[in-house]
């Protein structure tokens, strides 16, 4: 019996072992979508995401990258968030100009009572179900004025919120390091002219998980925020 109950543990550790060793980390490309004349004039805007950055962190470990670029351009001296002041109803704030009690995205984790269901930022079901984000997001404003679009794992950018998903995205998944996110938004934009995406939003985890797991005086959270500083370093 104990060799049994063995050999069923072994079973059982294999596969949540393949279940998650199986993600999938695959492109979606939605296909017969090109810029506009006018979009190809249009600048070139990348909306980056350092999730639970806190506000001292540049300075507290030397992130140079970050450094030098607020003090060549512009920075804000604080930021008020929206309520909850946590990932996904920011997130989506940030992408949509609007507040979660007008976009329905107010928590990571609710319980909708006239769906009568449970919203699960964890779940694909729900977190990719447009039908659960209000506002029109700016890849979708984007690509319905003939501008091409990317996202790398922003919250709700695999769903059809707004009624447009971006040309390039990737369904979210922590398989990526930042330089290898960053690298894949370079390769977007060496695409040629008229498939090349004009605005992008690109998320970064890493910060927020050190922090919420390590706390924000730890190493871990120190070698994070360089990890984002030397991706972001790459991009520049």
């Amino acid at each position: 019996m104990k060799q049994g109950l063995s050999f069923l543990m072994l079973i059982f550790s294999l596969a949540i072992f393949a279940q998650k060793t199986n993600t999938d980390t695959a492109q979606v490309v939605v296909p017969d979508r090109y810029n506009s004349v006018e979009a190809q004039a249009k600048p070139y805007v990348i909306m980056i995401s350092t999730d639970g950055f806190r506000c001292d962190y540049a300075k507290k470990y030397h992130a140079e990258n970050l450094l030098k670029y607020s003090n060549e351009g512009v920075q804000a001296k604080d930021m008020l968030p929206s309520y909850p002041s946590i990932t996904f109803p920011n997130h989506w704030t940030l992408v949509t100009g609007l507040y979660p009690s007008h976009h329905g995205l107010i928590d990571n984790y609710f319980y909708d009572y006239k769906r009568k269901e449970n919203y699960e930022a964890s779940s694909r079901k729900t977190a990719e179900d447009g039908s659960w984000y209000g506002g029109t997001p700016l890849w979708a404003l984007a690509e319905k004025q003939g501008m091409v679009s990317a996202s790398m794992m922003w919250v709700g950018s695999a769903s059809d919120a707004g009624g447009k998903r971006p040309t390039y995205y990737y369904p979210y998944h922590e398989k990526f390091s930042p330089s290898e996110k960053v690298q894949k938004v370079i390769d977007w934009l060496k695409l040629p002219m008229e498939k090349r995406p004009h605005f992008i939003a690109l998320y970064f985890p890493e910060v927020d998980a050190s922090g919420h797991h390590f706390g924000p005086d730890s190493k871990e959270t120190e070698d994070a925020v360089h990890s984002i500083d030397h991706a972001i370093g790459n991009l520049v």
